[in-house]
């Protein structure tokens, strides 16, 4: 895999330099983020942040599948505030916060994460109410089969702009996809968190599977100078 050698040093090194200089306050490390953030995890923001700048002018909220921790969802959350902040649109965040659970064919290798990237339904809530976003972030708890049908079929007017997919799995991507494109705008885009990633292929091949069905209505856009996300569609 591109990136594992010097990945595995970077981790290494990371821990030896944690453990040397012990726990810190939360909040004095936070406000110096740009001194701890690595160069990868910077370069994956400020593509996010590009791509959702692509997406000011197209109508619709932004909706984030897999959520985890809630860091990508507040970032776009108060990007809109910097970017669009007398604007309408709302960061809806679908996550089950039980991890992956539910593994098919397609997925391959995955299997071997099983209950992986767990979040904290409370953490996330806290830390909305903190910066004072609860009117611009809904968060869907449940299985995505479950709370995406259910939302489209209660919220007939509910238009999209970005569709930011990180559930790495091939049954969930595919719901999404399959679900979304026809409350898409026009120039709207669905950005693929782990696109041609050799431990997620279900990701991959759900994708590939939607482009089939929907041949010329996409346009496939590499992501320069970032690891993650790696592609993203745009809506002709």
């Amino acid at each position: 895999m591109k990136f594992k050698t010097g990945d595995t040093a970077y981790l290494a090194a990371r821990k030896q330099l944690s453990e040397k200089y012990g726990p810190r306050e939360l909040w004095s490390a936070i406000d110096h983020w740009p001194l701890y953030c690595g160069v990868g995890n910077l370069s994956r923001f400020l593509a996010i942040a590009e791509i959702l700048k692509q997406t000011l002018s197209v109508p619709g909220h932004i909706a984030e599948f897999g959520s985890w921790r809630g860091a990508n969802l507040l970032f776009m959350a108060k990007l809109l505030r910097i970017f669009d902040p007398l604007g309408s649109k709302v960061v809806h965040s679908f996550d089950s916060f039980e991890g992956l659970q539910t593994f098919a064919p397609e997925d391959g290798a995955a299997v071997a994460t099983r209950g992986q990237y767990r979040g904290s339904f409370e953490e996330l809530t806290d830390m909305i109410s903190l910066y004072g976003m609860n009117d611009d972030i809904e968060i869907h708890k449940g299985w995505i089969d479950d709370t995406l049908p259910a939302l489209l079929r209660e919220r007939t007017e509910f238009s999209l702009s970005l569709v930011y997919v990180d559930v790495d799995l091939y049954a969930p991507t595919r719901t999404i996809l399959d679900a979304c494109h026809s409350r898409l705008s026009s120039g709207g885009v669905v950005v693929f968190d782990e696109w041609n990633h050799e431990k997620f292929p279900g990701e991959t091949v759900a994708a590939r599977d939607f482009l089939d069905a929907h041949a010329g209505e996409y346009r496939p856009v590499h992501v320069a100078n970032a690891r993650q996300p790696s592609m993203y569609l745009v809506k002709r």
